[in-house]
């Protein structure tokens, strides 16, 4: 457990470090070239959820991503899950509560990174460590069933492997 919050705490900070930076490094709109065609800085104020959705709806907006938490720690309470998945969900924890802090702090959460390949999105390192821990998950639902055996199942069977919780 210390190193799933150790793992969310540093994701958190990264994400606090780079945000912090952002805002005193750029003006709100400015675009700064990085890699051409690759990799742009430019600050933007993303007032809803993914892709700006839900811009119009401030409550929403803070009570939706609580709300898949509570889900998310309800559903995942049930299984001994390994390492991997521990990590994957601790990527998901720590960008979820970088961008949380920003609603409720700023009203906004600020972004800055930008693809010009992908010109609908713009994000911050929250969100890629949201996107890489979701994606983690499945390739651990996926090809990892072993991580998700449920504990009632494993108590039954007598059987748990090391890198598991007893």
């Amino acid at each position: 457990m210390v190193a799933f919050w150790a793992m969310a705490i540093v994701t958190f900070l990264l994400d606090r470090l780079s945000k912090i930076a952002a805002l005193a490094a750029l003006s709100l709109g400015e675009r700064r070239v990085v890699l051409p065609g690759l990799l742009e800085w430019r600050l933007s104020r993303n007032q809803g959820m993914a892709l700006g959705f839900l811009s119009d709806y401030p409550v929403l907006i803070l009570l939706l991503p609580l709300l898949a938490m509570v889900m998310g720690w309800l559903v995942i309470r049930q299984y001994r899950v390994t390492r991997f998945s521990r990590a994957a969900m601790a990527l998901v924890v720590g960008g979820f509560l970088g961008n949380f802090l920003d609603r409720l702090w700023l009203g906004y959460v600020p972004d800055m990174i930008y693809f010009p390949w992908m010109p609908w999105f713009i994000c911050n390192a929250a969100d890629i460590a949201i996107c890489i821990g979701v994606a983690l998950l499945a390739v651990s639902l996926i090809f990892r069933p072993d991580d998700w055996r449920l504990k009632r199942e494993e108590d039954a069977h007598g059987t748990h492997r090391a890198d598991r919780p007893v």
